[in-house]
């Protein structure tokens, strides 16, 4: 075929190819598939493979369909036929496979069998990037996300509808007085404040560490706020890690006065923006022991309630700062906790300049996390249903998070680079000696055409 050196010349399409690239050498262009490769082979994978018996069909080897779901999830591939379609077509995923290609049905099944060893094998992960130095429990970010479900909005009313009515005829069977627990309502998503409004989501949590950002804790609910999620992120961690770590940063919906005591018990150094509920509009005024309103009326000290002091004024009614100020009838009240409360430590710790250096770390730990997952991952919406596949999408996410972020630090990545430059090198030493510095050289073929999928 003629050409007047513009474009690549193709080749024959009908001849034999007599040597084709081995597997490895056609993934020697891709260091993250190496990475990936090299990092779930330090994983004890033995709990899954105890799974699978000798009598029967052969299975597919679990770190295999480990290796395509993780690196599945890092490329914003989770459909099971997606993956299916590329360990046939691509050639990371057939090198990560060994050849195999696994159908939808074998991976939707593995992800639903094994949902139970996925926490340990997360912890594994965490446990491996300690050992490489890449967590330091000096500083842990705390924050949750909203994940919609895959689930309609009519279906998830028909279903609550359905439980309700069920739950209702039960207890008039058994008596009055019992209500009995609703089956399966745990495990269902619920209606959550999204960016699109009011939709069926989860909330997702992660605890991030703050050298390196390293996922120590994960985990999914239908909790419509942080507000409970404070003690079990830290006591994840000090179990995943072998201690608690030294200081804890999150956002002021984590604020609970019971949390708070719980992790401060422990030695931990709490940073959690308090603020109570109506003290926005309220000036405090130390001279006087009191608020003072927006209209220049004082809030004094009108006894305890619940633990909390309680400051009120009752001649709100008229006034014209009322629907500013959020008053509903002709008093306005606030509660506030006293300072050797553990919320009172927290806002006196906040309300320093050093204190306030150290929660502004807080963006920069955890937000780059989420935005690598959603943004770059695209990981904006779930879809396994129920709570189980919601738990196993989350932590396989982690999970591929975790090992990038060892294969990064173990060098892994620039050695597939390594191998890549050297495989041009040895290209140019074939070349005729006039080519290799001639600027009128062909321009080269690929050195191994994937195809896409």
């Amino acid at each position: 075929m003629d050409t007047d050196h513009r474009f690549y010349v193709m080749q024959d399409r009908d001849s034999t190819r007599i040597l084709a690239p081995s597997l490895r050498q056609a993934a020697e262009e891709e260091p993250e598939v190496l990475a990936l490769d090299a990092a779930v082979g330090a994983l004890d994978l033995s709990a899954l493979e105890a799974q699978y018996g000798r009598v029967g069909h052969p299975a597919y080897p679990p770190g295999v369909m480990l290796k395509v779901l993780l690196y599945g999830y890092s490329l914003g591939l989770r459909s099971s036929r997606q993956l299916e379609r590329a360990c046939k077509r691509d050639d990371a995923f057939r090198f990560l496979a060994g050849g195999l290609r696994p159908d939808h049905n074998s991976l939707c099944r593995f992800r639903r069998r094994h949902a139970g060893e996925l926490p340990a094998l997360f912890a594994q992960t965490v446990r491996l990037c300690q050992e490489a130095g890449l967590v330091g429990l000096g500083e842990v970010a705390l924050d949750g996300t909203k994940l919609r479900a895959n689930r309609a909005k009519a279906t998830l009313r028909a279903r609550q509808r359905w439980r309700q009515a069920l739950a209702e005829a039960e207890a008039a069977d058994q008596g009055a007085g019992e209500e009995p627990a609703g089956e399966g309502e745990a495990e269902e998503c619920a209606f959550l404040r999204t960016r699109e409004g009011i939709q069926p989501a989860y909330n997702a949590q992660v605890a991030v560490e703050g050298e390196h950002q390293v996922v120590l804790a994960c985990g999914v609910d239908t909790a419509p706020n942080d507000s409970g999620h404070l003690a079990p992120l830290v006591e994840q961690v000090r179990e995943t890690c072998g201690g608690a770590p030294g200081r804890v940063l999150a956002d002021g919906s984590y604020a609970n006065n019971a949390g708070i005591a719980c992790v401060e018990g422990q030695g931990v150094a709490v940073y959690v923006p308090v603020r109570e509920p109506g003290q926005a509009q309220l000036e405090w005024v130390a001279e006087a022991e009191a608020y003072r309103c927006r209209a220049g009326h004082w809030l004094r000290f009108g006894g305890w309630s619940r633990g909390r002091r309680l400051y009120q004024y009752s001649g709100c009614k008229g006034c014209p700062q009322g629907k500013a100020c959020g008053v509903r009838g002709r008093s306005k009240r606030v509660y506030v906790w006293p300072e050797e409360s553990p919320v009172g430590r927290v806002r006196a710790r906040l309300a320093t300049p050093p204190g306030q250096a150290i929660y502004a770390r807080r963006k920069v730990i955890v937000e780059p996390v989420f935005g690598k997952f959603k943004h770059n991952w695209g990981f904006r919406r779930l879809l396994l249903r129920g709570r189980s596949g919601a738990n196993i999408e989350w932590t396989l996410l982690c999970v591929a998070h975790n090992l990038r972020k060892w294969a990064q630090a173990t060098g892994l990545r620039a050695r597939g680079l390594g191998l890549r430059l050297g495989r041009l090198r040895r290209w140019r030493r074939g070349l005729p000696r006039a080519w290799r510095s001639s600027a009128a050289a062909p321009l080269p073929r690929p050195l191994l055409p994937r195809t896409g999928y």
